[in-house]
């Protein structure tokens, strides 16, 4: 009040027109600011919603492919555990996984590509998949559908029918006023799926504006799913425009335009920009909370396949204990024959129980349950003690193994360890050559580690798939007519025990047919505190 008296005088023994240039300069400068500062939290609001909406597209699309694998999962590991599986076997089990799946169009097991089984429906059964689908997108059921590929043997392949709008289903974007396209991976102009919402009301039918195009944003996610009639992973690219991605720049204009009369409105904008902060506010505390949401569905269905794999183990034991029984002929003399088949049922159910067994841990180690039982000992026994249960495998394959052991005493999970060691060893063992195979297994003391290396002369690892070699579900070749069977669970399970320990694993090749080398190193102190 002092300084505007001491200009008012100045002003008066000066010119009339100070003041008003004062003050139409404070207001202007006024109006400046507010223009700026609205348009830097606007365009921070901007950013952040489709930072928000890209995390949401992403995080949802890798939950639902999760969904598809556990399905291929289950549905390998049926035919896995039998050396045929009838149409009811199949029906039922396809029933089960699809209670809990509506989504799903459809369930094709191929012989080549002829459909000997199909759910839920039955009609198709008998066709040859590529006559009935002769076009992408696959149509079935009157809706495009990707046809995820999985193989199940030699010959077999499971195709998986899932509409396109399964990934990214209507509800997923938390907006009054948007509009969302997937687009073709191999033709830009041909929309695979569409879904907009305005003033509260959903369409199917989307066309975007170009002012839309040029505000939206585009989230491309790379799957692991393999297209049986695109002949190659699918890529995901959506286009997604918000309401909330378009700049309000008529207020800033107005503002700009008339801020000599507007002095009076700059507290009132000021209010403005701080319930555009509380919007943005609510809005991130909304996207938070559906994540959260998101992540508890997700520890659910992780704890519910938990508690099926271990249901399943169950009925193994029985038939792994009579299989052993009647092999050792003291209930009765056997043919050849029926010795073949009981081996082959046992060697099935050991096979299915160690896929349902590195599924649970698997498991356990995503919701964090894996225990170990961390002990003082000798890593140096547990290696030759895991040998020698391995060594009649070897023995039969003709495949020579050395050893290079220091006596090295450490903390570890014996069990644990043991499981890790079983797992490369017998990895190894699949895939060296007979007669001529060799493994070189070597054990030292060095830096505060206990380092353990397992080299073989196996078939080797192409360069660009070591990265994702201790992923989960991770297959080296997707080929439905790969050799070397799995259910790419084995490295995700020995990378978790070991980095509970506090160590790490890694995996080395110079490329195919070189062969293959594993590096494991734990503290010879224990994992720290």
């Amino acid at each position: 009040m002092c300084c505007f008296r001491i200009i008012q005088l100045n002003a008066k023994k000066s010119s009339p027109f100070i003041i008003p240039a004062l003050v139409g300069a404070f207001i202007l400068a006024g109006s400046l600011i507010v223009f700026f500062q609205l348009s830097s939290y606007q365009a921070q609001i901007i950013e952040s919603n489709k930072d928000d909406y890209t995390k949401v597209i992403e995080n949802t699309i890798s939950r639902r492919e999760g969904r598809v694998q556990t399905i291929s999962s289950g549905i390998i590991g049926l035919y896995g555990s039998s050396e045929r599986v009838s149409s009811a076997e199949f029906d039922r089990f396809a029933q089960t996984i699809l209670g809990s799946n509506s989504e799903i169009l459809n369930l094709f097991v191929l012989d080549g590509s002829t459909i000997v089984e199909s759910y839920p429906i039955k009609e198709y059964v008998g066709h040859d998949f590529d006559f009935l689908f002769p076009d992408y997108p696959t149509v079935v059921a009157g809706q495009k559908a990707m046809t995820a590929e999985f193989a199940i043997n030699e010959t077999a392949s499971l195709v998986i029918a899932v509409p396109f709008g399964y990934f990214i289903p209507e509800g997923t974007i938390l907006s009054e006023q948007y509009k969302l396209v997937l687009l073709s991976p191999i033709d830009d102009n041909e929309v695979l799926y569409s879904v907009a919402k305005s003033g509260g009301a959903s369409g199917s039918v989307v066309e975007l504006l170009q002012k839309e195009k040029d505000n939206a944003i585009t989230v491309e996610y790379k799957t692991n799913l393999f297209g049986h009639k695109l002949k190659k992973y699918y890529d995901l690219r959506y286009v997604l425009w918000d309401a909330s991605f378009e700049a309000q720049s008529y207020e800033h204009t107005i503002i700009l335009v008339a801020g000599v009369v507007l002095s009076f409105v700059i507290p009132v904008l000021l209010v403005r920009t701080n319930l555009l902060r509380a919007r943005l506010q609510e809005k991130s505390e909304a996207l938070e909370r559906a994540n959260e949401e998101l992540k508890k569905v997700e520890k659910s269905k992780d704890e519910f396949v938990t508690m099926i794999v271990h249901d399943l183990k169950n009925p193994l034991l029985p038939i792994k204990a009579y299989s052993e029984i009647l092999l050792s002929q003291k209930l009765g003399q056997l043919n050849e024959e029926q010795a073949k088949r009981l081996h082959s049922i046992s060697t099935s159910a050991i096979t299915l129980q160690k896929m349902i067994q590195d599924l649970l841990d698997a498991n356990k180690l995503e919701l964090g349950k894996l225990r170990l039982d961390i002990q003082e000992g000798n890593l140096s026994e547990l290696v030759r003690r895991t040998m020698s249960e391995l060594e009649p495998e070897f023995r039969k394959k003709g495949v020579a193994v050395s050893l290079e052991l220091q006596d090295v005493s450490c903390r570890f999970d014996s069990m644990r360890m043991g499981q890790v060691f079983q797992n490369i060893l017998l990895n190894a063992l699949d895939f060296v050559p007979d007669k001529t195979g060799k493994i070189h297994i070597s054990l030292k003391s060095e830096g505060g580690n206990a380092v353990i290396t397992i080299a073989d002369n196996g078939i080797g690892i192409p360069k660009d798939k070591i990265d994702g070699l201790f992923a989960k579900f991770y297959q080296v070749s997707t080929d439905k007519n790969r050799r070397y069977g799995g259910s790419g669970l084995g490295l995700s399970v020995c990378k978790g025990i070991v980095e509970g320990h506090g160590g790490m694993i890694r995996a080395e090749s110079d490329g195919e047919g070189k062969g293959t080398t594993m590096h494991i190193m734990i503290p010879l102190a224990g994992k720290s505190a």
